[in-house]
């Protein structure tokens, strides 16, 4: 991953993060870069359309707006299984005095899950977004996908921070076409003790009870 070696320190935080995001990728069996070709963004496109099957007509995101990002300074990601593109991800920052980035989607290919291929996609996500002055990284997840709640909460030991009903609206794809969009809003603060153990692999305890008393 040499995106992410030209931003290494040679010590600290940033560095102990990129050696976090190496070796999660190493056991995961991909290789993560940052992506900005108009081809590299199209498999970004295809791979988001069969993952959450979609259909042409009604992608998640179309090439030319990942194209604007990546050439604005955004977080553009994929993870590569050989030649095959089998996970991506994409953030855009908030603003300046917020110090966080918000992920808006990632996807991994079915082929791969197990692999852990998503958790080595974030921790590349946060060590290619410390040494650029991020404090937080904040997305949305389903609150009825409890593998996600899981992922989320317990493996990257991020915080639940909002309930938000209905939150996209109507989406007309096979996941979420039947239901409600309702999200819960997640904040990774990345530098803080308990995610840098989750990214050295001590996942945090959850205790759901103590969650739902917390609000």
């Amino acid at each position: 991953m040499t995106d992410l070696i030209r931003d290494r320190r040679e010590s600290g935080p940033v560095d102990a993060a990129c050696v976090a995001a190496e070796a999660a990728a190493r056991t995961a069996g991909v290789d993560i870069r940052l992506l900005d070709s108009v081809g590299e963004l199209e498999a970004v496109r295809r791979l988001y359309e069969r993952i959450w099957r979609t259909g042409e007509n009604n992608p998640p995101v179309t090439a030319d707006l990942l194209r604007a990002m990546a050439k604005a300074g955004s977080y553009v990601s994929g993870a590569f299984d050989g030649d095959e593109m089998v996970g991506a991800c994409f953030g855009f920052f908030s603003p300046p005095a917020r110090e966080a980035l918000h992920s808006h989607i990632a996807g991994v290919s079915a082929r791969v899950q197990g692999r852990n291929v998503g958790f080595a996609l974030k921790l590349h996500q946060r060590a290619w977004a410390m040494p650029r002055g991020v404090n937080e990284v904040c997305w949305t997840y389903d609150p009825l996908i409890r593998r996600n709640a899981y992922f989320n909460i317990t493996k990257l030991a991020a915080d639940p921070a909002e309930y938000l009903p209905n939150f996209y609206g109507p989406m007309d794809d096979d996941i979420n076409r039947s239901d409600d969009t309702d999200r819960i809003l997640i904040r990774w603060r990345l530098g803080s003790p308990g995610v840098e153990a989750a990214c050295a692999g001590r996942p945090r305890a959850s205790d759901a009870r103590a969650e739902l008393a917390r609000g």
